[in-house]
């Protein structure tokens, strides 16, 4: 056996005999965490991770990855020594890997399969398989590679497999009938499938209705190219459905065309009538309809297909304001449809102020439906304005008990102060000394000190999915201690204790919001609200489209509030990105009249979709404004920030409740805006 294999062996067994001491360093270490630090400073101010105990190991570790990283292969047989000294580190299973992708070959085969065994599902293993398999195939070793592989990995590597099992001599049958989740996809498959498709066409499993269904898919997935090619394997009375799908995907107008449509294969034909008119309805509802209408009356659809189509109809309408909107909720909001669209037919009722019908609606709601805080809000409402209050008072005294938006509506409608129902969890702490101790914390925590908190992060995942159920909470609060937010806001919501209100709220970074809110005269409770919703206070945070930090800034408009260039680094800083995105909200308030829902709004969907989401000739009561939201995340996005803003006032010692004013405040009309004098620039004009 290879040196480096001793080693691993040896690493291994090293592990298991320093649990006792790693325990033992750890275990006095968080116990004496109460002593440390009192509670109070926990809620005031960013916390350190604990006394450090493998600083010269770090240290050791990096030097040895640096090594491991540049030496070339034939040194590398020289650091078994130097990685085996760092066997009671928590990241010396990274250096095993590390020096196995670099040295991998047919000769590293049971150091591999030992390594992939010992560490099967951890962080530390992510993506070492496939590259283990890739290597194999590209090799052709055929024995090695089956005994490696594992279903799940990728198309190319599984039509790899299937070759392999039947030179192997297995049933051409048996494998065959695995190729069909091989064929149904939107793009084209490796080369390493043509073999396998070819043999499965001669056995007559290529229907036309499999080649059909692929169609379909590349069609939804907008891959024309390939259904040229899909369309010549169908029998030529069947070629025309492929044609359609490429006359609607180019422009989904077309499907207003009856020539496409011979009604000779009606559920095909169906399939791609019903996609292009949810396409269509979101541009054109009156074409949508009309389409719709022809085709249902010679009853083509399934109730499950009409219910696709009017709903995009009818919100389609309804997000637009217009007048048709009435008919087609009606008509879509039926038994079997989707629950949102009962969601938009209270919410354009709400609008129009039927409140009749708002009842009606909602108590026509399945009974799950009608049980949702939502709906149990809007009835009380609906109640109320048609002069029954005392109903709608029992119904606003259940919900004030509630810690959600909805809950603290509701409390303001009764006079009352929204309850928190804080419930601190018990802090357990023999437990949390015991997830502190888990190899994948002290990994995650190692990670966090080299500040690579990707990899930190990913372990913490791992932890708290092999941690037992009643464990995770303890996780969180040692999260929370050791002022690791995020995780513990994660922690707490995987544990699903939502009454830790205190900790699921942490007053995090709670100098730098008071000095920056202070400075641009901005709620210190609106600015920590907007951060939580953001973030989970996660300074290195980068959203898809490039947000960053804290409170989420996109570079650009940084650089606006800041007058200067900002780099992406910089907004990974607590002080810079808290500055900027102060300074931010700062400028909306002016924009929009220091208004709380609408600069909450534009700070997640921008200031001018806002503005043209005001209503259109009169003003329109706060809560009903933002159930007509018209994007989805928007709407959840201020509903979560006004709860949290009050849930932060009360942290802070506050007395800002703002529900009350909600209740009362109203959403101007488009005629509020006007052009700024000096920057002509459109804003809401102070009244």
């Amino acid at each position: 056996m290879s040196g480096f294999y001793f080693s691993s062996r040896l690493g291994q067994h090293s592990l298991a005999k320093n649990d006792k001491l790693l325990a033992t360093l750890v275990g006095a270490l968080v116990c004496s965490l109460s002593l440390v630090f009192s509670i109070s400073a926990w809620a005031t101010q960013p916390l350190t991770l604990p006394n450090d105990i493998f600083e010269k190991d770090r240290a050791r570790y990096l030097e040895v990855e640096k090594k491991l990283l540049t030496y070339s292969k034939h040194r590398l047989q020289h650091l078994d020594n130097d990685i085996y000294e760092l066997a009671h580190y928590p990241l010396y299973p990274y250096l095993l890997r590390l020096k196995l992708e670099r040295t991998m070959s047919i000769k590293t085969k049971r150091e591999v399969k030992q390594f992939l065994d010992d560490f099967n599902g951890q962080p530390v293993s992510y993506g070492l398989r496939y590259k283990w398999l890739k290597y194999l195939a590209k090799n052709n070793y055929r024995s090695t590679f089956l005994s490696s592989y594992r279903p799940g990995m990728g198309a190319r590597l599984t039509c790899t497999a299937l070759n392999y099992r039947l030179k192997e001599g297995e049933s051409e049958q048996d494998i065959l009938r695995e190729v069909d989740a091989l064929w149904l996809h939107g793009q084209s498959q490796p080369d390493e499938c043509d073999p396998l498709f070819a043999k499965w066409k001669k056995a007559g499993m290529m229907t036309p209705d499999m080649v059909i269904k692929r169609i379909e898919i590349a069609a939804k997935e907008d891959n024309r190219s390939i259904i040229s090619y899909l369309k010549r394997q169908l029998p030529s009375d069947k070629q025309y459905i492929a044609d359609a799908w490429l006359s609607v995907t180019r422009d989904t107008s077309r499907v207003n065309k009856t020539a496409l449509f011979p009604l000779k294969n009606t559920s095909h034909e169906a399939e791609v009538m019903v996609w292009a008119i949810e396409k269509l309805a979101w541009r054109n509802p009156d074409l949508a309809g009309k389409v719709f209408n022809r085709y249902k009356a010679k009853q083509v659809f399934s109730q499950a297909q009409q219910h696709i189509m009017r709903r995009a109809i009818a919100l389609s309408y309804t997000l637009d304001r217009l007048p048709q909107a009435h008919q087609w909720l009606e008509l879509a909001d039926v038994q079997g449809a989707s629950d949102d669209v009962k969601l938009w037919h209270v919410s354009h009722l709400l609008r129009m102020k039927k409140w009749q019908e708002v009842i009606d609606v909602i108590d026509n709601a399945p009974v799950n439906l009608q049980q949702e805080e939502n709906f149990r809000y809007w009835k009380a409402r609906a109640l109320e304005a048609l002069g029954q209050t005392m109903q709608a008072t029992v119904l606003y005294k259940e919900l004030s008990q509630e810690r959600h938006y909805y809950g603290f509506m509701a409390s303001a409608h009764i006079g009352e102060i929204p309850s928190l129902a804080h419930t601190p969890a018990p802090r357990d702490t023999a437990a949390i000394a015991s997830v502190a101790k888990t190899p994948a914390t002290m990994r995650a925590v190692e990670f966090f000190r080299l500040d690579r908190t990707t990899e930190a992060r990913r372990e913490w995942y791992y932890l708290l999915s092999h941690l037992p159920e009643s464990n995770v909470t303890d996780a969180g609060i040692l999260a929370y201690e050791w002022g690791l937010y995020d995780q513990a806001i994660t922690s707490f919501a995987r544990s699903g204790y939502w009454d830790d209100v205190e900790r699921r709220f942490p007053l995090a970074f709670s100098d730098v919001f008071s000095e920056k809110s202070q400075a641009y005269s901005i709620s210190k409770s609106l600015a920590m609200a907007i951060a939580r919703r953001e973030s989970s206070f996660r300074s290195d945070a980068i959203s898809p489209v490039g947000a960053a930090g804290l409170m989420q800034l996109m570079p650009g408009t940084a650089r606006y509030v800041a007058k200067e260039k900002v780099s992406r680094n910089k907004l990974f800083k607590v002080d810079d990105n808290v500055d900027y995105g102060v300074q931010y909200l700062r400028y909306l308030m002016d924009k929009l009249n220091n208004n709380p829902v609408l600069v909450s709004a534009s700070y997640n969907a921008g200031w001018r979709k806002v503005l043209e989401w005001l209503p259109a000739n009169e003003a329109l009561p706060v809560d009903i404004w933002i159930e007509n939201i018209p994007y989805k995340e928007t709407r959840a996005y201020v509903k979560a920030v006004m709860a949290y803003q009050h849930i932060y006032d009360q942290q802070l010692g506050g007395n800002e409740n703002i529900f009350p004013q909600l209740t009362r405040d109203m959403i101007p009309s488009a005629d509020a805006v006007s052009t700024h004098p000096v920057t002509g620039t459109l804003q809401l004009a102070p009244r």
